[in-house]
This record gives C-alpha cells, structure tokens and sequence, in this order.
C-alpha cells in the first residue's frame, strides 16, 4: 500500500536505518535538541567502558548541565542546560553524552557502506534520509484542546518482516532511534506507544543500548 516500493535484499534493513540516521545526523545535522534532552538519554554522561557515570550515593545516572559547567544527577530540576556533545571528566572519570557517542558511532554507517550491504543505492538512501528530515518539520507545533504540543509527521515502524532475521533487535532499536532524534516519538504525527526503555536503555541499569 506504499506510494513507494523500495526492494532490499532480506534481513539488512537495519544496514540502511543506520545510514539513514548518519545523514540526517552528520550530513543534514537535523535532529530534534530539545526532544532529545527532555524525552531521552541523550545527554546521560557515558564512561569508557560504556556505561552510565552515576551519583555516588544516589546511584543515579548524571548529565553535564553546560551553563553552570557541572555534573548533576538526571534528574534535577536545577539543570538549565543538558549538554549534548562535548568531553567532560566527573570524578576523574572521562566521560561523553550519550547523543555524541551515537553521532559518532553511525559515521562509519556510510550509505555506501548500506548499499553493499543492502543492495539499495546510495542515492535512494540519501534521499529517503532527506525525505523523512523534511517530513518531520522540525520544530512545528499543533495545539489540541487548547494545548500546544510538538507536531512530528513523521514515523518509522518496523514489524514481522524485518524482526524475523539473526540480530533484528539491533535493526529495531535503530528504528526507534530513527524516529526518536527528530522527536517523534509519543507526539501528534509521530510513532506512539513506545517504552523509552526501549529505545535508548533503562536508565536503572547500566547500559545505554
């Protein structure tokens, strides 16, 4: 029933999501800032061993709040401002948002890298990456009963055909990362009923995958 039939050689859908999120990431830089640091954990502060750098005593995870130039725990209302990308040392630990280390990450999720992978050309996924950026209109809004809320037309879903194949659960969480750096995730127009947890990780436990 899609306007548009793009074929793919079985099972490497998650190939070409990751391409899509390193344009739109890199290339486009479009990505959703204050979605990603009120409704994720991209700004939780990442160690080198890739878990969360938390509270001494309280255990919980911490971001870097970039006006006030310190650590806080996730969840205080006294930060002002969650720094999405930088290097931060707490504790004497070194330490990166989780957003950054993404961006970085997807770099090596080249387009030509999916399409050797997927058979889709790389034409097709840059403009399917550019097409979904677009579609998003970031920053629109849309009142409903008399409240204003953000208006992402835009979803990405992945079902049966895609799950069925070895490591599918990093095709879907790819998705949902698709949908959740143009905030479209649980938003009028964007994909719904979606756990945060599965998405970008618990963050009562200690991986941020």
């Amino acid at each position: 029933k899609a306007t548009e039939w793009v074929p793919i050689l079985p099972g490497t859908d998650g190939a070409v999501v990751l391409a899509m999120i390193n344009v739109i990431i890199n290339e486009l830089e479009a990505y959703d800032i204050p979605y990603i640091m009120a409704k994720t954990n991209g700004p939780y502060l990442i160690g080198p061993d890739g878990l969360y750098v938390r509270h001494r005593e309280s255990g919980k995870p911490l971001v870097w709040d970039s006006e006030e130039n310190a650590a806080k725990e996730s969840n205080d209302s006294s930060v002002k401002n969650y720094a999405l990308f930088g290097n931060y040392e707490v504790d004497g630990v070194q330490c990166q948002p989780a957003f950054q280390l993404i961006k970085e990450h997807v770099k090596q999720y080249t387009p030509e890298y999916a399409q050797s992978v997927s058979t889709v050309p790389t034409a097709i996924i840059r403009r399917i990456a550019r097409e979904f950026a677009e579609a998003a209109q970031l920053g629109s809004t849309t009142v409903i009963d008399g409240v204003e809320l953000p208006y992402r037309p835009v979803s990405a879903a992945i079902f049966r055909g895609g799950q069925g194949h070895t490591n599918s659960l990093h095709t879907c969480y790819a998705v949902h990362i698709l949908n959740c750096i143009l905030g479209a995730m649980d938003v009028p127009g964007g994909t719904g009923a979606l756990s945060p947890s599965r998405v970008f990780g618990d963050p009562n436990k200690d991986s941020p995958r």
